[in-house]
């Protein structure tokens, strides 16, 4: 690590907050838009299994219930009213997060992603999928937009290195898919940003195995990570396992080391995009902290601090 990067993480909030790249990029903030496509998943339509991961809402996969879902271009104009005259947005990205977004054959999902990058003011485009769900032709596609000098970002829900947990929690796919998934998208789509997703506290998980997953996570180089805590949601299958006494939620003060944890094991040049799930959101069951997120944001920069460490100080080397 070169003296001026430690230099800057040893400040707070030690650590890489996405918000500083969105601001090298573009000048200012580019705020997101959350877009659904309509796409289901391998593990809703049967092609893998049914019922989707035990944390989603089953109730959103019926599409009677999502019939309400209109144009791409239609929604992120929405989501653009909504940010200017909330915060005077200008710059957006165009967040495909719904279900798994490139589960479509490739002339359906260019269409998709071309609405969406025609809309003005849209500056790039984030596209949340699962690993088993991409080939060369799509990160191909995907390549394209990026070599045409567009902010492109590809998101993997790894949630887990460990296949027991995966299993539990209905995933129906494996951490080497996942593995394959990177090595697939650095060598087709080498200008796309990759960001991987992880979940600590999935149920049956103790620290060791967070711990371990986060290792692995920083081995396999995204450009960015978030780290959620697991919260479950109303009239789910883990909601009912929960309800069960079936696994414990983790506590506050548990979430906020872990999320210290993962930053000091991430290197330092991969963006800390998130460090905290949904907290606020009426159908959490739990756990239900009574804190906004930016206050669980300060404590974990107040956690960094008490240590006297920041992003990369526990960070591994790996061989290449």
């Amino acid at each position: 690590m070169q003296l001026l990067e430690q230099t800057d993480l040893a400040q707070p909030p030690y650590y890489q907050p996405f918000g500083r790249l969105m601001k090298r990029l573009f000048g200012e903030p580019a705020y997101k838009l959350t877009i659904d496509a309509g796409f289901t998943c391998p593990n809703i339509d049967g092609s893998k299994a049914t019922g989707g991961c035990t944390f989603c809402d089953n109730v959103s996969f019926s599409p009677a219930l999502r019939s309400g879902v209109t144009r791409v271009s239609e929604q992120l104009e929405r989501g653009k009213a909504f940010y200017r005259e909330r915060f005077g947005a200008g710059k957006f990205l165009a967040y495909f997060q719904t279900f798994t977004n490139t589960y479509a054959p490739v002339k359906k999902l260019k269409a998709l992603y071309d609405e969406a990058l025609g809309v003005p003011d849209v500056v790039g485009m984030s596209i949340g999928t699962r690993p088993d769900c991409i080939d060369r032709e799509k990160l191909e596609l995907i390549q394209s937009y990026a070599r045409a000098g567009r902010y492109i970002a590809i998101e993997y829900g790894m949630q887990t290195m460990h296949d027991e947990t995966a299993y539990r929690v209905n995933r129906a796919h494996t951490h080497a898919e996942t593995v394959a998934a990177v090595a697939l998208t650095r060598r087709h789509a080498p200008d796309v940003h990759l960001c991987l997703h992880l979940i600590a506290g999935l149920p049956g998980e103790n620290e060791a195995m967070i711990h371990a997953s986060i290792n692995e996570c920083a081995r396999l180089g995204p450009d960015s990570v978030k780290f959620h805590h697991c919260y479950v949601y109303e009239n789910t299958a883990m909601a009912r396992e929960f309800e069960r006494g079936e696994f414990e939620v983790l506590t506050l003060e548990q979430h906020v080391k872990l999320a210290a944890d993962c930053i000091e094991r991430m290197p330092p040049g991969v963006w800390m995009q998130r460090l905290v799930g949904e907290v606020s959101d009426s159908g959490v069951v739990a756990p239900v902290w009574g804190v906004s997120k930016m206050k669980i944001y300060a404590m974990i920069s107040a956690e960094l601090k008490r240590r006297g460490t920041y992003q990369g100080a526990k960070a591994l080397r790996f061989a290449v």
